[in-house]
C-alpha cells in the first residue's frame, strides 16, 4: 500500500549563488518499504527528508500522503499530520530541556494521540534507558540522547519514519539495536526512510537510493546507480 509520493520535486536556495538540492525528485514509498538514502556532504539529502516531513516546503512539485496532497495544508493542519503520521530522528532533534526524558515521551505521545504510560516504558527498556527515565536532557550522554531521539520517534507508532544519520553518536552495539529496531517497525508496516554514509547500515534496507546533484536514482549492491 502506498503511504506517500514525490512527484516532481524541486528546491532551490539563494545564497549568494543558487544552489538546487532537489531537482524534479520523485519517490513511491510503500508500507514496509525501508529506504536508505546515500549521497555527498552537504548535497540535499536532509532537505529531502525536511520536505517528506513538511518541515520545508518544496519550489515545485507534489508531495501526496495518503492520497492527500500535504503540500498544501496550512500550517496547523501539517503541525497535526506531523504528530501523528511521522517519527523524526534527525541530528538537530531537541528535547524539551524542563522535563525529564519519561516526561518528553509522554508529552510526545500525547501531542500525537493517546498517553500509553506501559509504551514508554516499554521503550525506555528497549532502548536501554530505564535507568535514565528521570534523567533531565543535559544529563544524558550523546549516545544516550540519540537512542531517547529514537525512542521517541517511534511513540506514537508513525506510518513514516525519517532518520537522519540515526547511527551518530553511538557504538556498535547500539548501531546495530537501533538498525534492528527500525527494520522490525517496517515489518509492522511502518515505512523508514533512512539517510546513511555507512555503506553496512544501508545493505539492511530492502532499497538503497543515492541523491546527487539533485538527482535521485536507484543504485544496487555495487553501488552502480540505475535509473
Amino acid at each position: 500500500m502506498e503511504i506517500c509520493k514525490l512527484e516532481h520535486i524541486h528546491k532551490d536556495y539563494r545564497m549568494g549563488e543558487i544552489v538546487t538540492p532537489l531537482k524534479d525528485v520523485c519517490l513511491s514509498v510503500n508500507s514496509g518499504d525501508f529506504i536508505a538514502i546515500e549521497g555527498p556532504s552537504g548535497i540535499g539529502k536532509s532537505t529531502l527528508l525536511y520536505v517528506m516531513g513538511t518541515l520545508l516546503q518544496s519550489d515545485e512539485g507534489t508531495y501526496t500522503f495518503g492520497g492527500k496532497d500535504v503540500s498544501g495544508f496550512s500550517d496547523a493542519e501539517k503541525s497535526e499530520f506531523r504528530a501523528k503520521k511521522i517519527g523524526f530522528l534527525f541530528q538537530d532533534s531537541t528535547m524539551i530541556q524542563a522535563l525529564t526524558l519519561r516526561e518528553n515521551l509522554i508529552f510526545t505521545q500525547g501531542v500525537g494521540g493517546k498517553k500509553d504510560p506501559r509504551k514508554v516504558d516499554e521503550l525506555l527498556y528497549q532502548f536501554g534507558l530505564e535507568d535514565r527515565a528521570d534523567f533531565f536532557p543535559h544529563q544524558l550522554s550523546g549516545g544516550q540522547r540519540r537512542r531517547a531521539m529514537a525512542a521517541r520517534a517511534l511513540i506514537h507508532h508513525p506510518s513514516l519514519i525519517l532518520a537522519d544519520e540515526p547511527t551518530n553518536d553511538l557504538d556498535e552495539h547500539w548501531s546495530e539495536a537501533v538498525i534492528r529496531i527500525l527494520k522490525e517497525q517496517t515489518e509492522k508496516g511502518t515505512a523508514v526512510i533512512m539517510v546513511t554514509h555507512n555503506s553496512r547500515w544501508a545493505a539492511v534496507a530492502t532499497r538503497r537510493m543515492r541523491l546527487e546533484d539533485g538527482i535521485l536514482t536507484d543504485i544496487d549492491e555495487y553501488g552502480r546507480k540505475h535509473t
